[in-house]
């Protein structure tokens, strides 16, 4: 296995015993309240030393697989497999001693329990075939032992037979259930990353095709422009050829770069800066790119708004924002540049594809009056190359470089469309200055469902 393999295990480890913060809180929280509450019943400190030996176990698997999340090898699996199985057997060991007593209540607790953590179990779906068996083999033990401890109260043959049939019988569902969950999970992981293949390629196919396109185009340009400087006598028209030739290389020039950022390849000289103060700045510069006819508003933050990016790429981001607003616009209507400060509570899958961790982001919300984008164009608008602009009107790279750029600096693209408009929104981290903590908001640029700014 490779260590990369190995990292990726760990991560889907930890997803399954820590992913649901809900389930293991309620987990911990009702074997605490539990042990309290048997202990109230028998004044005994079995339960007592049962909740502290699976919080000390659970604490150790925890510690050992959140350490080695980044860089696990492959005998740290076999170690958190083995530190799992603690914990199995930490939790098991008092619901079988209660299921061997005669007391009523504490057999149907010690019932209870082996048969919610079998289900439990189940669920999992381990991904490595000997821990799955080794699981299997703890609960034929303690079954079996189980069993055994109450044989003595059957009197005749076919009640023994009956209790080591059905007895025999659970163990085998419970084991074939934990084994065909695991073959489920792995023949899905399977499918997911075919998928991911071929959306990839798929992708990669898409994109090398525009590159190719775009170039050929460039090039042809650049080719006759040169051929002609040689056909050509005026000076002035040999002149015009070769600027013809030059323009077509820096469009060249351009695409390559927006190539760059959309890759997280170009240079970056991030500083921190405010993101008021880096918008107005940048809206001084589109005055000739915006008609007469649309009227700029610019919606500052009341405080500052302090981030974390490279000057160049965030204003060249801005302007494809709004260069995209104007365009959809025909010559009428509003521009409005609105900033804020949002709250995201929980990860949000966003328009581009990528999650939004939790935490505080400067948004920068480009919002303009046009016809607004059709829906199954929507979820394209970020892929590379793609556009619905004539031939010559656009590259098919402006959001892409954006989604790139923001990706960058550990945010995000966000749009949303209908028939009023279309906003497309900025999420970058919010940076913390020293003397002037952040204010609490709400996360009202997330606030759709789909993950989609206002």
């Amino acid at each position: 296995m490779m260590p990369q393999d190995a990292r990726q295990d760990m991560q889907l480890l930890h997803e399954v015993e820590y992913g649901v913060p809900q389930e293991l809180i309620m987990r911990l929280v009702g074997i605490c309240v539990g042990a309290v509450m048997m202990y109230i019943y028998d004044a005994s400190l079995l339960p007592v030393a049962w909740c502290l030996g699976y919080l000390v176990s659970h604490a150790v698997h925890y510690r050992f697989v959140t350490s080695r999340l980044d860089q696990a090898e492959p005998h740290d699996l076999v170690t958190a497999g083995v530190l799992y199985l603690v914990v199995v057997v930490s939790f098991m060991w008092l619901p079988s001693y209660y299921a061997m007593q005669h007391d009523p209540i504490q057999l149907y607790i010690g019932t209870v329990l082996i048969t919610s953590t079998m289900v439990y179990q189940i669920r999992r779906g381990d991904r490595h075939l000997w821990l799955s068996w080794a699981q299997i083999l703890i609960f034929a033990v303690m079954v079996t032992v189980v069993m055994a401890s109450h044989l003595h109260d059957f009197t005749r043959p076919i009640e023994w037979i009956g209790a080591i049939f059905v007895t025999c019988a659970g163990f085998v569902y419970v084991g074939l259930a934990m084994l065909y969950s695991r073959k489920s999970r792995l023949e899905t992981e399977e499918a997911a990353q075919r998928l991911a293949q071929d959306q990839k390629m798929s992708a990669i196919g898409r994109l090398a095709g525009g590159v190719a396109h775009d170039f050929n185009n460039m090039l042809t340009v650049v080719k006759g422009n040169l051929e002609l400087y040689h056909l050509l006598d005026d000076p002035q028209d040999r002149a015009d050829a070769v600027h013809e030739a030059q323009m077509a290389a820096e469009r060249a020039e351009e695409v390559v770069h927006h190539l760059l950022v959309y890759a997280r390849k170009a240079p970056m000289r991030p500083r921190v800066m405010d993101a008021n103060e880096a918008v107005v700045k940048t809206m001084t510069l589109i005055r000739t790119m915006v008609p007469e006819g649309i009227e700029k508003q610019v919606d500052r933050w009341h405080h500052r708004l302090p981030m974390e990016v490279d000057d160049g790429q965030f204003a060249t981001a801005l302007l494809n924002l709004v260069k995209n607003s104007v365009d959809a616009m025909s010559g009428q209507g509003t521009l409005l540049v609105k900033l804020s400060l949002e709250t995201i509570p929980e990860e949000q899958l966003l328009t581009s594809g990528t999650r939004l961790a939790p935490g505080k982001y400067v948004a920068i919300c480009v919002r303009d009056s046009g016809s607004g984008i059709p829906p199954e164009i929507l979820a394209r608008v970020s892929e590379p190359f793609f556009t619905t602009k004539p031939t010559g009107k656009g590259t098919g790279l402006g959001l892409s470089m954006v989604a790139g750029f923001l990706q960058s600096a550990g945010g995000g693209l966000c749009v949303r469309s209908d028939a009023a408009g279309t906003a497309v929104t900025m999420l970058i981290p919010a940076r913390e200055i020293q003397g002037a903590p952040l204010p609490n908001t709400k996360a009202a640029a997330l606030a759709d469902t789909s993950g989609i700014a206002p």
